[in-house]
């Protein structure tokens, strides 16, 4: 039998990986609007541990001598790197036979699968943060009690829920004005990025450009619009699952994804049957250690 590239399929490996890739990264992601992505370091798995600053500087009386603070130690949270794959496998006689192009066009769907798995990861820090994955101080991301390490604050970075409205936004923005950081010192905290679903983009948008209230009759200044005393940016993430949380992330959002390996595409011919594996495998990590630099509601 002629060995061609038509009975033998799998021998254009090197194309199939070309589509694979080429589709990849043509894609223009959603998720680094939401987290910082770097390189995992070295290891399986990454710790971190909460150390607050100092306290404030005390008066010294005459003949005294300074008086000396120490740091406390809080919160550490170790994250493990999750390993995602997905494979297929294509007789020779399928590849063989099809009039469709559709064995070309398996690395695209591939490729898809990858990408899909990291925006709905990152999506999930927000979509599950109010009830299901946790800070480093336990508690989840969007939470209404947690307290600060060295001066006891309380910090509520979830609010009442409420629908997105000028007065649910002014008072997210209000949190972020009295923030304050281990000591209770004001972090002074600047609010970003205003976080939505698709079905809030017009209502996002109508607050956010309207100069007056929206729908007031009074000629009043809207204070969340671009005349008023915050305007952030407008992201709409496709991959939110709540038709009503919305969010604010600040200057000080922790948001993170660690990779510790990129996809990457391989594939091997199964010596017993003729069929041509393929496999897109990746790991990587998601996470907020320190969750207080944004803002969730869960909406209403």
């Amino acid at each position: 039998m002629i060995l061609n590239t038509r009975t033998f399929p799998k021998h254009l490996d090197r194309d199939i990986n070309k589509i694979f890739f080429d589709d990849y990264t043509a894609r223009s992601p959603e998720y680094p609007m939401l987290v910082e992505v770097e390189m995992a370091p070295p290891g399986n798995h990454y710790t971190e541990a909460e150390l607050s600053i100092l306290g404030g500087l005390r008066t010294i009386p005459e003949g005294d001598g300074v008086t000396f603070d120490n740091p406390i130690e809080g919160n550490e949270k170790t994250r493990y790197y999750i390993e995602y794959g997905l494979g297929i496998q294509i007789t020779h006689q399928m590849a063989s036979d099809d009039l469709t192009g559709n064995f070309q066009k398996l690395p695209k769907k591939l490729s898809k699968s990858a990408n899909d798995k990291v925006e709905v990861t990152v999506a999930d820090l927000f979509n599950s943060g109010f009830t299901v994955h946790e800070a480093w101080d336990g508690n989840y991301i969007f939470y209404d009690t947690r307290t600060t390490l060295k001066s006891g604050d309380t910090i509520d970075n979830s609010g009442t829920a409420a629908s997105l409205s000028e007065t649910s936004l002014i008072a997210s923005f209000e949190y972020f004005d009295t923030l304050v950081d281990s000591a209770g010192y004001p972090l002074m905290a600047t609010p970003k990025l205003l976080c939505v679903p698709t079905e809030l983009r017009a209502t996002a948008e109508r607050l956010l450009r309207t100069p007056q209230v929206v729908g007031g009759v009074n000629n009043d200044l809207n204070m969340v619009g671009p005349q008023g005393f915050f305007g952030p940016q407008l992201f709409v993430s496709h991959y939110f699952t709540s038709s009503t949380a919305w969010f604010v992330l600040s200057d000080l959002w922790d948001g993170r994804l660690y990779w510790k390996e990129k996809f990457s595409m391989e594939s091997a011919d199964d010596f017993f049957t003729g069929n041509a594996l393929f496999k897109v495998v990746g790991r990587f990590s998601t996470f907020v250690n320190n969750p207080i630099g944004g803002f969730g509601n869960t909406g209403a």
